[in-house]
């Protein structure tokens, strides 16, 4: 054998162990002819090329069984989502955990004007408004469970757990669900909105103010509920409800306070651009032993706010509250309002019957185009997601907003005073995962009361991020 054909021979043998690799298992068909041309060149024996043909064929079939082997094995990992959010899923969907938080810092600057009444002792400053971290499962597709609890302690309102209930989903036939634990309790649409999604930094005057009456907080309380929808037209919410988890203040001998409250709403209309939303909510409400309620609001500012209207502590054997909210989106611009009530029934003999109510009418206009979400299932809205992300090139979504709000605290021998506030604001979302606003919240009067004839003003801002 001369050095050429040594040569051509090592040449073939290197070229066939390469080809045999998974990494060029896509040349196999071509290394084939390569041995046959060589074969017929004599450059190989038949036996050799019979043995390398059947080395590659294998090492092809062997490859093809590994993919198989992989593709398997893949298909049973879990799903892991970081896009916005960090939740872990299983394939199929069926079992699902999130991890989830938000962060809201504030910052408040207060102008103390006296008007003709009483000055104000709105106090400047800053703080972490909420600082949120929350666990959410679904188990075996039909179970859902969350528990959030808020680090940050603002004003009266403790650090403590927020959400924590469980859930069973019922898709078999009518939509159903059923919730038990601490959660929000079916009245307005403002507080039923999550804070992450709210237009102004704070609610308007009369959105929370009716929802934490007798042992309500921040919106929740512990209790049972039931929710559904059909036609893609309506929902219906209904439940039983005590006191809020986080705010017990009761002792052994005292009962909570019980209350039933129902929600029904209508959206006839709801696509990626436009919503139209009606809701009505009712609810009757029974004191702790105590047999006091306490009404009072802070004029659309937490960080060192006062309380410029309230009540004190009345006497009250029942009480019944009533919403009224509607709402409607179109393009980039939305309109949103509510009306909400409570009666109360005294528990002194002879005492009046009490009536105290509020509402707010807001509208927004998105400058960038985006429109205002809607949340069918749960009859709420949600922050628009921005067609242009800052750092890729956009400029984010652009928002104005105004607000006109009253609450009425005053009936009868109750002098509890009458707020009307106006408040411009500006939200930028440069991601939808965070958000900056800016508020300025102009007291136009306030009627009764301690703070008769004060009107104070306030400038508000928050850097707020939600995943």
């Amino acid at each position: 054998m001369n050095y050429r054909r040594i040569t051509q021979l090592g040449t073939a043998l290197a070229v066939a162990g390469a080809l045999c690799t998974p990494g060029a298992r896509a040349a196999n068909d071509a290394m084939i002819e390569l041995l046959k041309v060589l074969k017929d060149q004599g450059t190989i024996t038949p036996e050799a090329y019979e043995q390398l043909k059947s080395a590659a064929q294998g090492d092809d079939e062997q490859n093809t069984a590994g993919q198989s082997e992989i593709k398997q094995a893949a298909e049973t990992l879990p799903k892991v989502d970081t896009k916005e959010k960090l939740e872990i899923s299983t394939p199929d969907g069926a079992f699902k955990w999130r991890i989830g938080g938000r962060l809201h810092t504030d910052a408040a600057f207060y102008n103390n004007d006296t008007g003709t009444g009483d000055t104000t002792t709105l106090t400047s400053g800053a703080d972490i408004r909420r600082a949120r971290l929350a666990l959410e499962a679904t188990l075996y597709r039909s179970w859902q469970l969350k528990l959030e609890y808020d680090f940050a302690g603002v004003g009266d309102v403790d650090d403590g757990i927020r959400d924590a209930y469980l859930r069973y989903l019922y898709t078999a036939g009518w939509p159903l669900s059923l919730t038990v634990g601490q959660f929000k309790e079916y009245l307005g649409l403002e507080s039923i909105t999550s804070s992450n999604d709210i237009s102004f930094i704070e609610r308007a005057l009369p959105s929370r103010t009716f929802n934490d009456i007798g042992g309500g907080s921040d919106g929740r309380r512990l209790g049972v509920g039931v929710n559904t929808f059909g036609h893609n037209v309506w929902t219906a919410s209904g439940g039983i409800f005590g006191r809020n988890a986080s705010g017990e203040t009761g002792t052994d001998d005292e009962s909570d306070p019980i209350t039933f409250v129902g929600r029904l709403t209508l959206s006839p209309v709801h696509t990626e651009n436009r919503a139209v939303h009606l809701g009505f909510a009712g609810s009757w409400l029974n004191p702790d032993d105590n047999d006091t309620v306490r009404i009072r609001s802070r004029p659309e500012a937490r960080i060192g706010a006062d309380r410029l209207v309230d009540t004190g502590n009345l006497d009250a054997a029942d009480l019944s509250r009533y919403g009224a909210e509607a709402a409607a989106v179109y393009g980039p611009f939305s309109l949103q309002g509510e009306y909400l009530r409570a009666d109360l029934n005294p528990d002194v003999a002879g005492d009046p019957d009490l009536g105290f109510d509020g509402w707010y009418v807001m509208g927004s206009w998105l400058l960038t185009g985006e429109s205002r979400g809607y949340v069918f299932e749960e009859a709420r809205f949600k922050n628009p997601k921005p067609k242009g992300i800052v750092g890729k090139g956009g400029i984010g979504a652009w928002e104005l907003l105004a607000r006109y709000s009253s609450l009425d605290l005053s009936d009868e021998t109750v002098d509890g005073g009458e707020e009307d506030n106006f408040t411009f604001g500006v939200n930028w979302y440069p991601t939808p995962n965070f958000k900056f606003m800016a508020n300025y919240v102009r007291v136009l009067d306030i009627e009764g009361g301690d703070f008769d004839g004060a009107e104070p003003d306030a400038f508000q801002l928050r850097a707020q991020a939600y995943w």
